[in-house]
């Protein structure tokens, strides 16, 4: 009988060249979640761009607290939602996967940790994106309230709420203080 043992995934390493962006610090972007939060009662909303070259992300999240926590504290490398994501994607060169959450359950104590975690900021039946190509990795990701369990059929009832969403996040995270070659690579990248 042979054994495999799965490459343990990291998806923030110390070497990671971090750009973190909040609500304060990126006004198109929190203007974007605003919005959400009245039209359709989001909770929570990240949005992370990846280069793989340089291991340089630039995250938005409106929720400083939550955000510290999952990046800085490096939470997101046992967050189930993002692990089911992306090892989706290290199994391809490109491609893209939509998850809704309650489809990534927590299998091990640090993930259920998190999850817990995550919860006590009332973020939970939430909806992620992830994406991969050309040396790029992005994500989008919505949370709703923890008593919302149907939270998640937002976007598929509504698939322009996601897609205008991406594109506004796109433009309002990656031009902040940035060359536009980011935008442009992403253009470039058939996702």
């Amino acid at each position: 009988m042979v054994y495999t043992l799965e490459k343990k995934l990291i998806i923030v390493n110390r070497e990671a060249q971090l750009h973190r962006y909040t609500n304060d610090s990126c006004l198109d972007a929190a203007n974007i979640f605003h919005f959400l939060e009245k039209t359709i009662s989001c909770t929570y909303l990240i949005y992370m761009y990846e280069n793989l070259f340089t291991n340089e992300k630039f995250v938005y999240s409106s929720n400083w607290d939550w955000q510290d926590l999952l990046i800085g504290e490096k939470l997101i490398n046992h967050c189930p939602i993002f692990l089911t994501a992306f090892n989706y994607l290290e199994q391809r060169n490109k491609g893209h996967i939509f998850v809704p959450w309650h489809l990534s359950p927590p299998t091990t104590k640090e993930e259920r940790n998190v999850c817990g975690i995550r919860s006590e900021f009332n973020i939970s039946n939430g909806f992620g994106y992830g994406a991969k190509g050309n040396g790029v990795r992005e994500t989008l990701a919505f949370g709703g309230d923890a008593k919302d369990s149907s939270f998640y059929k937002n976007f598929i009832a509504n698939p322009n709420v996601f897609y205008d969403t991406l594109c506004k996040m796109r433009l309002s995270v990656l031009l902040k203080d940035h060359d536009q070659r980011l935008v442009t690579n992403l253009i470039r990248t058939a996702q």
